[in-house]
């Protein structure tokens, strides 16, 4: 009998550790998920930003016209 009851001891331990196992993986997929979407978002928020310094760079073109039209007609 202590064979058996060794052996069942060991399937005990066996399926223990592989549901710890299994919890560990779903947590680390977990963050996983959550470590791309901030890549996605990160990603984002350089384009946008790209978008932005390209508007900035139109608009400071415009206000030099603007000036320059401003300081041909006070002449």
């Amino acid at each position: 009998m202590d064979v058996f009851a060794a052996l069942e001891e060991r399937v005990e331990k066996l399926i223990t550790a592989y549901r710890e196992l299994q919890a560990r993986v779903g947590r680390l997929e977990e963050e996983n998920a959550k470590l791309r979407a901030g890549d996605q978002a990160s990603s984002q928020l350089t384009s946008r930003v790209a978008e932005l310094e390209s508007e900035r760079g139109e608009v400071r073109l415009r206000l030099e016209k603007l000036l320059k039209g401003l300081d041909a007609l006070e002449l």
